[in-house]
């Protein structure tokens, strides 16, 4: 607990509330106070006696008029998303490390220096981020990019909303044009899958590709597994853990590049995978490999140990993993990129295959089915276009 005196304290600054939310499948608390005309309060943590201490600590800077007054009405959009980030955000621990670096990412390449970021915050309207959002439609960025961004400036905005402010979020109401460009495949064909395996010199990436076709795990997670994570009697996985590229910010000002094993993506993607047994022997090769890698350059090896590292006994960089995917596509002249192919490919098959939507939403650990759904509807589509070609036989004479 803070260092400072409660008994001294008025009791005005006594009186708050401890209020309970959750984000990304886990629970935080926060305490939102206003001091005085000027000054609030608003902090939050991952549990009561977090939220308190921050609290008084912010109650202390205050009465020794060191608080930082929040003066809305002069505060650029800019200065508010950069508040919104170090202030609010990041001290409070409510999302992932990599999240935020991609919320930092997008506030340093495409607000801190734009158009609506010189704009004040009370003075941000409709036409004015629909202009922003126009400009961005009009350069190299992908639609996605411009999607992602638009989330995250609704959700700044919509924090001003709930903090009294701003009175509303005009970005909900901004139109972005439908994504025209040529798409990729998004599944492989059988051939294509048999091409890929026959063309693959590389034993690690092989294995790598049969892990994400058989149980349509995301590539970090796949990359964060451990000897222990697999119960070969029942040919399972256990996916608690993935890897993260981020920087861990302690301020604004100073950063660490980590890859770092943090946990799942959501609480469903927390879950139990199974896999084909006809790749159990390839799998328990490429442990056995790696053990003998680690004994040979006197490395000590224990189940806990990551499988797939790199030369350095260190977490593979996906960006070189990638690249060397992308080689394999090119060379086996299919038009896809990234792991991720592979995932809608597995999820693709189990949904032929008759499985129901709810088990491929627990294998590929989806928050909800109706992802599922989404992904795969197309599917129907074609299967209702097969049903009518057998027809046929009931118009050849008409």
């Amino acid at each position: 607990m803070s260092k400072l005196n409660i008994s001294n304290i008025e009791l005005k600054y006594l009186n708050f509330n401890i209020k309970e939310f959750k984000s990304q499948g886990y629970t935080y608390y926060r305490i939102q106070k206003q001091l005085d005309k000027n000054n609030k309060v608003n902090v939050t943590g991952k549990s009561k006696e977090d939220v308190k201490e921050k609290y008084f600590s912010k109650l202390e800077e205050f009465l020794n008029n060191d608080i930082t007054n929040l003066d809305i009405q002069k505060m650029t959009f800019a200065e508010f998303v950069h508040y919104y980030l170090f202030d609010i955000v990041l001290p409070s621990g409510s999302i992932k490390q990599g999240s935020f670096t991609c919320y930092n990412n997008i506030y340093r390449k495409h607000i801190e220096c734009s158009a609506i970021g010189k704009i004040k915050l009370t003075e941000l309207k409709k036409e004015q981020l629909q202009k922003y959002f126009n400009d961005l439609c009009k350069t190299n960025l992908k639609i996605s990019t411009i999607k992602a961004i638009k989330t995250f400036i609704s959700t700044v905005l919509n924090y001003g909303v709930n903090e009294d402010y701003i009175t509303k979020n005009y970005c909900t109401s901004v139109k972005l044009p439908k994504d025209t460009t040529r798409k990729k495949n998004k599944f492989l064909t059988d051939d294509e899958v048999q091409l890929i395996f026959k063309n693959c010199e590389d034993s690690k990436l092989l294995v790598i590709i049969k892990i994400c076709l058989s149980t349509g795990m995301r590539i970090n997670e796949i990359l964060a597994l451990t000897e222990n994570d697999f119960n070969f009697e029942d040919c399972s996985i256990r996916v608690n853990k993935t890897l993260s590229y981020c920087r861990i910010f302690k301020d604004d000002k100073s950063y660490k590049r980590r890859v770092i094993v943090t946990t799942p993506k959501s609480k469903s993607s927390d879950r139990t995978v199974y896999f084909n047994p006809n790749i159990s022997n390839d799998i328990k090769k490429y442990i056995t490999f790696q053990k003998e890698k680690y004994l040979k350059f006197g490395r000590k090896y224990t189940p806990d140990n990551i499988i797939f590292t790199n030369k350095n006994f260190d977490y593979i960089g996906y960006r070189s993993l990638t690249y060397h995917l992308g080689m394999l596509f090119k060379k086996c002249n299919i038009n896809a990129s990234g792991f991720h192919i592979f995932r809608h490919t597995s999820g693709s098959k189990l949904y032929e295959m008759g499985v129901n939507i709810k088990t491929i939403s627990e294998q590929l650990g989806h928050s909800n089915t109706n992802i599922t759904s989404n992904i795969y509807v197309h599917l129907d589509k074609e299967k209702k276009k097969d049903a009518i070609k057998h027809l046929n036989t009931y118009f050849e004479s008409v």
